[in-house]
């Protein structure tokens, strides 16, 4: 067992000073661990418990790390590396590959019975064989949005919606994400 230390009065497994800091979200603050697992620690224990039971309920899925432990204010789960979605874009640009992964991930998230489709920014990790990996899923079973709002707007503010569509249009015709940007003025 890890030796605990206490981040502002919230008991963790393991000394900070050991530890890379890796960034902060609305939830909370990442560290890199020397075993190169992260360790979460959150502002919410309802937080904490939530994105605990959702990684633990898509274990063995290729897009989401694996959780290993919890606290009541920590995880501890795979680190997730890559390029950030947002400058592998800027970096390589938008290809129909890249385009079929993220549709396979949104098909994925269906699957797995997800209300909550929406993929943000910088939440999605393209690794170096091209595949995808999610960090951060949150009220992935609770909240309705049924296509990736954010990620599209995203798109549309880099100037890369049109491409994307009309990718996405060629190869899952099924998906028809138009619908649901036309009724949210995306």
């Amino acid at each position: 067992m890890l030796k605990s230390c206490h981040i502002h009065s919230r008991k963790v497994p393991v000394s900070l000073r050991h530890c890379r800091y890796l960034g902060s979200g609305h939830s909370g603050q990442a560290y890199l661990m020397p075993d190169g697992r992260v360790l979460k620690i959150f502002n919410s224990s309802t937080s904490c418990r939530n994105e605990y039971n959702i990684l633990k309920s898509v274990e063995g899925n290729r897009y989401f790390p694996k959780a290993y432990e919890a606290g009541k204010y920590y995880i501890i789960r795979d680190y997730v590396g890559g390029i950030n979605v947002e400058r592998y874009l800027k970096k390589y640009g938008l290809s129909r590959e890249f385009v079929i992964r993220v549709a396979n991930l949104v098909e994925d998230m269906k699957k797995m019975g997800f209300k909550k489709l929406d993929i943000r920014f910088p939440h999605l990790f393209v690794q170096p064989d091209g595949s995808l990996m999610m960090i951060d899923p949150r009220k992935s079973y609770e909240e309705n949005i049924p296509y990736p709002k954010s990620f599209l707007k995203r798109l549309r503010k880099m100037g890369l919606l049109e491409q994307f569509m009309k990718i996405l249009d060629e190869e899952k015709p099924l998906m028809n994400w138009d619908r649901y940007m036309k009724d949210r003025c995306i």
